[in-house]
């Protein structure tokens, strides 16, 4: 008898502990939610970026680039809990345009190293677009 009530406590115990740890894992809506927001936040952080002026430090720059992947690594954290995020795309237009940035001349003008990046800035900008259209983001940018 003591043996069946020691066994029912076990099996108790370990119960209460799977709905406890179930309890922790987010709904497929706050999966979406939080994937949402890392993209609004990393959205803003490119924007803060386009902020950098002509005048800015070598340190400045790689302070606000370092932001914009803070906020890239949250999307792409978020996006795993997502099963409908396909990250392919985007991923490859941002690591496009991240090494196009790290390798970016820096014997010349602002302006001119500007300009050779807007065929990266616009295909990573439309891989975003198209990566929040396909998880039903409501945009904010």
């Amino acid at each position: 008898m003591r043996r069946a009530i020691a066994l029912l406590a076990l099996v108790l115990v370990a119960m209460t502990a799977l709905v406890a740890c179930g309890s922790d894992k987010e709904s497929p809506a706050e999966a979406k939610q939080n994937l949402c927001t890392s993209l609004d936040a990393f959205a803003a952080s490119v924007v803060s970026l386009q902020g950098v002026g002509l005048s800015s430090s070598e340190d400045q720059i790689s302070s606000a680039l370092d932001k914009v992947n803070q906020a890239w690594n949250h999307v792409v954290d978020d996006a795993k809990d997502v099963k409908t995020a396909n990250t392919d795309n985007i991923k490859s237009t941002y690591n496009d345009l991240k090494e196009a940035v790290q390798n970016r001349p820096t014997d010349e003008p602002v302006t001119q190293v500007v300009s050779g990046l807007a065929p990266k800035l616009t295909a990573f900008a439309q891989a975003w677009k198209d990566f929040a259209k396909s998880v039903d983001c409501k945009t904010t940018s």
